[in-house]
């Protein structure tokens, strides 16, 4: 099968559908993976979780609509699978044996270049650049595409984090922290398997909901007199700062310790005037 001519032909009707997203795409190119990988064969058994992770789709009708969509518009034919231990059918159709016009897509190529290769000599340079490009992977250090490979997008790791169980949050700071240390399994090591990371992950999730519930359970056990010493100095602080307040009985006294006049004696008032 010459899948690049297989390929050029579905983009070209693709671009005819106006109302395919780029997530019908997609999907299309992660069926066409795992049929390659069948040696393209038909028909093909596939997991929606498996599917949805590759094409990136988070919504499960999202995903449903597509396959629907590129079922009716004959890219493929979907036969869904309602038991669980079974997956559904995919049967994807060969498109390398037609002809499109060049008005049938409305991309034209960056280069005008007339070229005299036959397909075989095309497919043999592909294969002897795909040889090429994996000697050159295996002779380089490796250490960028191992971390690219190591880190998983933050969308995989918030599903994960909800079939077990715990909220988009915390998937957040999980990818957060090892994001911020380069992925490091305590600052030294490499993360090989991210999903082992997120189960110790959720594990101490739980060993600090304990130990924090038996801190509190420690402290309301205590006596109420040492249950905690805060209020003792709350006490003592607003006792020793406590504003002065002079109770009526003070202000008499204090006030009879002043010097006052003598009351008028009737004498005075003998006198003539």
């Amino acid at each position: 099968m010459n899948y690049i001519k297989h390929l050029n032909n579905t983009f070209a009707m693709m671009d005819q559908v106006q109302t395919f997203k780029p997530y019908h795409i997609s999907l299309y190119l992660v069926l066409f993976r795992m049929w390659n990988t069948n040696r393209f064969e038909n028909p093909i058994s596939i997991s929606r979780k498996e599917t949805m992770q590759l094409a990136r789709i988070g919504s499960p009708n999202t995903y449903t609509q597509a396959l629907k969509e590129l079922h009716r518009h004959q890219f493929i034919r979907y036969d869904p699978s309602y038991d669980k231990t079974k997956g559904s059918l995919i049967i994807l159709y060969r498109f390398d044996t037609i002809s499109c016009t060049p008005s049938v897509s409305k991309m034209s190529p960056s280069i005008n270049i007339q070229t005299t290769h036959t397909i075989e000599e095309d497919e043999k340079s592909i294969s002897n650049s795909k040889n090429e490009n994996m000697k050159n992977n295996q002779c380089s250090s490796g250490g960028a595409a191992h971390s690219a490979e190591r880190v998983p997008p933050l969308q995989h790791i918030q599903i994960y984090f909800q079939e077990k169980g715990h909220p988009k949050t915390e998937a957040e700071r999980f990818f957060n922290y090892y994001e911020s240390n380069g992925w490091l399994i305590g600052g030294k090591s490499p993360m090989k398997d991210w999903k082992a990371a997120a189960r110790n992950w959720i594990l101490n999730i739980k060993r600090f909901e304990k130990k924090s519930l038996d801190a509190e359970h420690h402290v309301l056990s205590l006596p109420k007199g040492s249950r905690s010493t805060n209020e003792v100095h709350k006490k003592q602080f607003h006792e020793k700062h406590r504003p002065y307040k002079q109770s009526v009985a003070e202000r008499s006294r204090s006030t009879s310790l002043h010097p006052t006049s003598p009351p008028p004696s009737s004498v005075n008032y003998e006198e003539p005037l």
